[in-house]
């Protein structure tokens, strides 16, 4: 056992997303195992972490904290800088990623161009670190074209870009290479599916692999339907349909969103769910069109400047009376990540009248 350290504890079903921030802010204590008591986790910290350092990073999750013993991981490398010290230059192990996605087996890396000539040794270092891995790869260039989709290099391990993933016990098909989807939103799936209540009917107008649909399904007896007009996406979906015991019922479409709508009935759903953060604006009206009166409107979008809470708050009112509709009442407005220096992508839940 080492020494009592300061620790975290969380309830499981919330440790992975807990885990990746400690990981993220280089808190946790990595010499130690993390400890399941009681269907709770405990995260070890490393010596040196404050209570002011903890609220900081995990400011809207809640915690306990205290003091505890820990048992020692066994002896080997812990960290990149520990693989790679004597194989890369002092200067560049300052450069190493510290932030990392981590979607079923596969890692995927983001490295600065000035480590490019150590790609390869790279990858097999994370891989030395961190064995549940099978796969690592390098992201190539930012998400772009129809289907929401960047490239990726292998560093290490297996050639592939299809995994399942697993977030709260719902097991998502996922492949990289065809299909967008990104392990940061795992606490907004969450959300957005205890919102939902008994009987509803719901549209997620850019399902991609399906996880706001599964985590809804999985959870309550909702009727949804899930449209993408990326036929792979779609397939994913329904292999993850097979895969999980679902409660609520899922159509998948392919079709273009817009085109979709269209054949709807006006005002026949109760909630819309809009994630394309970069393309959501231009299909308001559409929402707006099948939304039933005091239906709920779930808006992403990419948000900067002064006042990020502000300029949303206006751009999306904007587009509902562009839609001859009113914003009844906008019940949460909130940060779901960093998606640049100063830009975060946001989520607005709008009540539309």
């Amino acid at each position: 056992m080492s020494p009592e350290r300061t620790y975290v504890k969380v309830v499981a079903s919330k440790g992975e997303t807990v885990r990746q921030i400690l990981v993220e802010s280089e808190l946790l204590d990595i010499e130690c195992r993390i400890v399941s008591e009681d269907g709770s986790l405990y995260f070890p910290l490393r010596v040196d972490t404050t209570i002011e350092m903890i609220e900081r990073v995990l400011v809207d999750h809640e915690v306990q904290t205290g003091e505890r013993d820990f048992p020692l991981l066994p002896s080997g490398p812990r960290t990149l800088e520990e693989v790679l010290k004597d194989r890369i230059p002092s200067e560049s192990l300052a450069l190493l990623p510290r932030a990392y996605d981590l979607i079923g087996d596969i890692a995927v890396l983001e490295i600065p161009e000035e480590l490019a000539q150590y790609e390869q040794m790279i990858g097999e270092a994370f891989r030395l670190v961190h064995k549940s891995f099978a796969t690592v790869l390098a992201k190539r260039g930012a998400i772009s074209g129809t289907k929401r989709t960047r490239k990726y290099d292998l560093l290490a391990g297996e050639d592939r870009t299809n995994t399942i993933h697993t977030e709260y016990g719902v097991r998502i098909a996922v492949d990289l290479a065809v299909a967008y989807f990104s392990p940061r939103l795992l606490e907004e799936h969450n959300r957005v599916a205890f919102l939902v209540e008994e009987g509803e009917s719901i549209i997620d107008m850019f399902t991609g692999v399906g996880p706001f649909a599964l985590h809804i399904a999985k959870r309550c007896d909702a009727n949804m339907v899930a449209v993408d007009h990326n036929f792979d996406a779609i397939r994913l979906l329904k292999e993850s349909m097979s895969m999980n015991r679902l409660i609520g019922t899922i159509v998948p479409v392919v079709s273009d969103t817009h085109e979709y709508v269209q054949l709807q009935s006006a005002e026949s759903v109760d909630r819309v769910i809009m994630n394309h953060p970069s393309g959501a604006a231009e299909f308001v009206a559409d929402a707006c069109f099948v939304l039933r009166p005091r239906g709920v409107l779930h808006y992403y979008d990419f948000m900067g400047g002064d006042d990020p809470i502000r300029s949303l708050k206006e751009k999306i009112t904007e587009h509902v009376e562009n839609a001859e509709r009113k914003v009844s009442e906008i019940t949460v407005i909130r940060r779901v990540r960093d998606s640049a220096p100063h830009e975060y992508q946001m989520v607005a839940d709008v009540i539309i009248h």
